[in-house]
């Protein structure tokens, strides 16, 4: 099967790459938890603890015009990245445990699309577990959607009920990648729709 379509096997080899390339990157994220936990200096943890926020309004203090003439200025709607160095907002570990999610969804898409492909280069790909491979990998896409998206709202959602800070007003505010949720939803109708022809197949193959 290989031999008549050969971009089977490259994907199969890409695949293969990608699969040990994010087991490594799991490690290496499951090395860098650990030392962060340990209190580790040999990890600079000013670029992690940074993290993205939402504010409704910003005042912007000691604001002149060429003319030195006193500004009220303001900005709304805007988005940034917060620093806070305190113990006791530890959102460092929330955003390794965001990323440690998305790898393992990762890894679990790959492990799918190698079983799939494990079939075609058999010549066997209309089958019901292939389409159950795919309705996994539907849910695993709308969970890399869904899951960072939730997890930041909460940090916001703790961060404008918390924090005060003079001349900044925080909003929390919950958004997801539509585009993302619709190819989950599309592959999700995909693999139904491959199930269901499977199953059609087979009862097809039974009458005869």
């Amino acid at each position: 099967m290989t031999g008549k379509f050969p971009f089977i096997k490259a994907v199969s080899i890409v695949l293969s790459i990608v699969w040990y390339l994010q087991w490594f990157f799991l490690a290496v994220l499951i090395v860098i938890s650990v030392l962060i936990a340990t209190d580790n200096s040999i990890i600079n943890t000013d670029k992690l603890e940074g993290f993205h926020i939402q504010f409704a309004r910003l005042d912007i203090q000691n604001t002149a015009s060429a003319d030195d003439a006193q500004s009220n200025v303001f900005l709304t709607n805007g988005e940034g990245r917060l620093h806070i160095k305190d113990a006791g907002y530890n959102f460092i570990y929330l955003r390794l445990l965001s990323v440690f999610i998305d790898t393992l969804l990762y890894i679990f898409i790959i492990y799918m699309l190698k079983k799939i492909f494990a079939g075609v280069k058999t010549g066997v790909f209309f089958t019901r577990q292939n389409g159950i491979y795919i309705k996994y990998i539907a849910y695993a896409i709308l969970g890399l959607a869904l899951i960072p998206e939730i997890i930041n709202y909460f940090v916001n959602l703790h961060i404008s009920e918390t924090l005060v800070i003079e001349g900044i007003v925080f909003k929390a505010r919950f958004g997801f990648d539509f585009r993302t949720v619709f190819l989950a939803l599309l592959i999700f109708v995909i693999a139904k729709a491959f199930i269901r022809g499977a199953e059609l197949k087979e009862d097809h193959d039974l009458t005869i």
